[in-house]
């Protein structure tokens, strides 16, 4: 493979951490603790244990084919009837996931700052940007990603303002309720931290793909663990829990109570800073999907299918929805992410193992 489309482990760990930090930070706060009460934080640390394992499974598999993506030793794992549906399958997930993440964001940009925008304006923009970013490939998607992770510090900054108004007694005494409201709340942390199985599609590209790539996949989840866990812990000693009952965004209600001397609404900044990790979560997700479309169709060049499968995205986006429609297909995609996040990874690993294939081919 030619040096001018590689990308380095510090370009992959940015790639994975972008795709896992998207609108989940606005609402993760209180779908947490609606599970698991006050101790719903404890349930990202288990995810991030848990998704550890995950990242076993991805990297073994992925070594084993280090030359080529998920969509390309499917069929030579299951055979080509089956590897086929396989990729479609994966087309169709990474594409349910951009529309969730067009639908989720233009009801929160509708919302909190353009209310009178038309819903058309802003997914196009957010579609376009996306089309933009995928057609510079993986090398982009990492030099992007490198460069606009810098914003994640004064994300960070902003949560740590307001510790200072916190109230510690909110989440004591830890684990009051026992066990069970934890492990029920874990698979909701799992569902917001989605986005590690963007290394079966860019692995290949991979300048060095030994110990330094599970590392940097490593730190990626430590660092979106954390990332997600401090947030959470902010909003949970910031409200009280009959609070945070009855907020839906207590992230951005958190902020909103905030201001400065120069600047008086710093919910909108965070919001603008966010709009900048939207953007890299759906670029990801369109890449796995048109990369399928590419790859099925056998084309040379992604420009087309990136547009089409875009253009597809957009119109299933706009379609009339409310509230009810986008739980019903986030409900769909949660119980979607365990086999395809998991489940097929595991189980073509498996298969390969015991039949000892492995295939490696210089580009």
């Amino acid at each position: 493979m030619k040096t001018s489309k590689q990308i380095n482990t510090v370009q992959l760990f940015f790639i994975i951490f972008q795709t896992q930090v998207g609108v989940g930070i606005l609402s993760l706060p209180a779908t947490l603790f609606s599970k698991g009460g006050k101790d719903g934080w404890i349930a990202i640390i288990l995810a991030g244990l848990g998704f550890q394992g995950v990242i076993f499974v991805l990297y073994f598999l992925s070594m084993r084919f280090s030359e080529l993506t998920l969509y390309e030793y499917a069929p030579k794992i299951v055979g080509r009837l089956m590897g086929t549906l396989i990729s479609i399958g994966y087309i169709l997930f990474a594409g349910l996931t951009a529309i969730l993440v067009l639908q989720l964001f233009q009801v929160t940009i509708k919302m909190w700052i353009l209310p009178r925008t038309p819903s058309f304006v802003v997914l196009l923009l957010m579609s376009f940007s996306g089309v933009y970013l995928v057609l510079g490939r993986v090398k982009v998607l990492g030099r992007f990603n490198q460069f606009v992770t810098v914003l994640v510090v004064p994300l960070i900054i902003m949560v740590l303002i307001t510790l200072r108004y916190s109230d510690i007694r909110y989440i004591l005494p830890i684990g009051e309720h026992g066990v069970s409201p934890i492990i029920k709340a874990t698979p909701e942390g799992f569902f917001s931290m989605i986005g590690f199985e963007m290394a079966l599609f860019v692995f290949p590209y991979l300048q060095t793909k030994g110990k330094a790539a599970l590392i940097s996949l490593t730190l990626s989840n430590i660092a979106v663990t954390l990332f997600y866990c401090l947030i959470t812990l902010a909003t949970y000693v910031y409200f009280s829990p009959n609070q945070l009952k009855t907020i839906h965004d207590p992230t951005v209600y958190m902020l909103k109570g905030i201001s400065f001397l120069i600047v008086d609404r710093i919910d909108l900044l965070f919001l603008s800073i966010w709009t900048v990790s939207v953007l890299t979560s759906f670029g990801s997700y369109l890449y796995i999907s048109s990369e399928g479309m590419k790859i099925l169709t056998k084309r040379k060049k992604a420009m087309w299918p990136v547009i089409i499968t875009t253009l597809l995205m957009l119109g299933i986006a706009l379609l009339p929805h409310n509230p009810y429609t986008i739980e019903a297909l986030s409900s769909y995609h949660a119980v979607a992410s365990y086999f395809f996040v998991f489940g097929i990874p595991f189980v073509l690993l498996i298969i390969s193992l015991m039949t000892n294939r492995k295939y490696r081919v210089r580009r």
